[in-house]
């Protein structure tokens, strides 16, 4: 689970995924870094999580293109759906259910698309969006150059010396044990106070929030002790690693620093020049890479509003007022592109699907989202780093452009045409699967599963006349038919000796 926090990801695909991911943007800083130099600047963030944006979007056009088509289509055929499922509602019989599925498919052929099409297209996009979303929100961790601004700052915090190895304990203990815990700083009053120099104690929470990555298990630590730091960052075989792990947590978690955290550790650190010195080093370097359009993007908007107007008082320049406005935006233009990215989906084009789509508990819950999810984007991109929005607006910007093409290409297509051409392609296929097709048929039809129970009482009945008696029971068969025919036999035989006798006492009894 903490895996999605540390440094670099090693989640299962995504990890994979980012780690391409992250070259590609590696090398679009690397070119920015290049033509700003020649201007005797450096590579901007804001600009490079644009480009990186397009670029990663403009890569996965073909799957869009899919995407869209198939709701484009299926918003076409949906009637045409609903009345198969209609003719068969509520059958329960397993001929009429193979028949209404070879209708359905039948159907989906008909226009083109794919019954699952979608959700392929959408389980190859997930891990691509969700690596995406990783590389940007930990930009250090893909990319050396950024990462390299952290590094003076941390090696000293974390006592690391020349040897790459931790030779100064205590040094370690203090700042390790400075970023796990909630600090109380006096900080400007609320934006709505009367009195403008008023001053509040304030909690630093942006660093404390990731103080559980500082808990001796995410350090390869069992506790942060002089003798485990000794024995797991000083000595033993994998105390290199170790020591790469640890300030890869140490640079992750100051990446999430604000302009007030960084403040702090200036003051808490005041004793040690050399350290407060890198500090300001690293703070300018990390401002020169994240200011885009006049805020830093590496700070949540609300912390960049937050700065601005404690900035109002410093001087008669009114670039707060600007930093604010901007800040304002990035969340109302993530939530208002995404709202227009949906409202330009396909949707249903009649009543009767619209009605349909009311009906299906799962088109209503998919219609709660898209109107909820601007507002949650809104939302989540006050208190996240501003390049997460500037992330959000461009991705969802290329999706509109790109939705807009799709759909006047898709509207200018001739359906009838289509139609036609996929229906002999269906037919087509259909004839080099007839063999196959028919064999399954048979074995589907001879499947117990498949056979009318009228049917298979009667030809088990059949089957039982069939059957050979049992040869005991046979044998005494014979037996008792033999001893009933000689008992018969004897009775016959008896009658008429009887009879005989009878005519000759009445003939000898006529002749006197």
């Amino acid at each position: 689970m903490f895996d999605l926090i540390l440094t670099q990801n090693s989640t299962f695909i995504i990890g994979q995924v980012a780690w391409v991911l992250g070259k590609l943007m590696n090398g679009i800083v690397f070119v920015l870094d290049k033509i700003a130099g020649l201007y005797g600047g450096t590579a901007n963030l804001g600009i490079a999580i644009i480009v990186f944006t397009v670029i990663i979007y403009l890569l996965m056009l073909p799957l869009t293109i899919k995407q869209q088509k198939f709701s484009k289509m299926s918003a076409i055929m949906n009637p045409e759906i609903q009345a198969i499922q209609a003719k068969y509602k509520g059958t329960k019989d397993p001929d009429l259910m193979q028949q209404m599925q070879q209708e359905t498919n039948a159907v989906y052929a008909k226009y083109g698309v794919s019954p699952t099409g979608s959700c392929v297209q959408l389980l190859i996009q997930m891990p691509i969006l969700f690596a995406l979303y990783r590389v940007i929100y930990a930009i250090p961790a893909y990319v050396p150059k950024v990462k390299e601004a952290f590094m003076g700052t941390v090696n000293m915090m974390m006592g690391v010396g020349s040897s790459n190895l931790v030779e100064d304990p205590e040094m370690f203990m203090k700042s390790a044990k400075f970023l796990q815990d909630t600090h109380k700083v006096m900080a400007p009053a609320n934006i709505f106070s009367k009195n403008l120099t008023e001053k509040v104690v304030s909690n630093i929470s942006s660093i404390a929030a990731f103080k559980k990555q500082f808990k001796p298990e995410f350090l390869n630590i069992e506790t942060i002790s002089i003798e485990n730091i000794t024995s797991n960052l000083i000595n033993g075989d994998k105390a290199l690693a170790n020591v790469e792990t640890t300030r890869n947590t140490f640079i992750d978690v100051l990446n999430r620093a604000s302009s007030a955290d960084w403040s702090y550790m200036k003051d808490f650190f005041a004793g040690n020049a050399n350290l407060v010195s890198s500090i300001s080093a690293t703070e300018e370097k990390l401002r020169l890479f994240n200011t885009f359009l006049g805020i830093n993007i590496g700070y949540s908007p609300m912390d960049n509003i937050k700065s601005a107007w404690a900035d109002r008082l410093t001087g008669d320049s009114y670039g707060w007022i600007l930093v604010i406005v901007v800040a304002v935006m990035i969340p109302l233009l993530a939530a208002l592109t995404q709202w227009i990215s949906v409202k330009l989906a396909p949707t249903a084009q009649n009543d009767d699907q619209k009605k349909g789509q009311e009906e299906n508990p799962m088109m209503s819950s998919m219609k709660m989202m898209n109107t909820f999810m601007p507002i949650m984007s809104a939302f989540f991109c006050l208190s996240l780093p501003a390049g997460m929005g500037i992330y959000w607006i461009v991705g969802a910007v290329v999706r509109t452009i790109q939705q807009v093409a799709i759909n006047k290409y898709i509207d200018k297509m001739d359906i009838d045409k289509v139609i036609e051409k996929n229906q002999t392609k269906y037919a087509e296929k259909l004839k080099k699967k007839g063999v196959i097709a028919q064999g399954i048929n048979d074995r589907a039809k001879s499947s117990t599963k498949y056979v009318n129970p009228y049917a298979r009482n009667k030809s088990d009945n059949k089957n039982e006349q069939q059957m050979p008696e049992n040869p005991f029971k046979a044998a005494r068969k014979k037996v008792d038919e033999a001893a009933a025919a000689k008992k018969s036999a004897s009775s016959s035989g008896s009658s008429i000796a009887s009879k005989a006798r009878m005519v000759k006492d009445y003939n000898e009894k006529n002749n006197k």
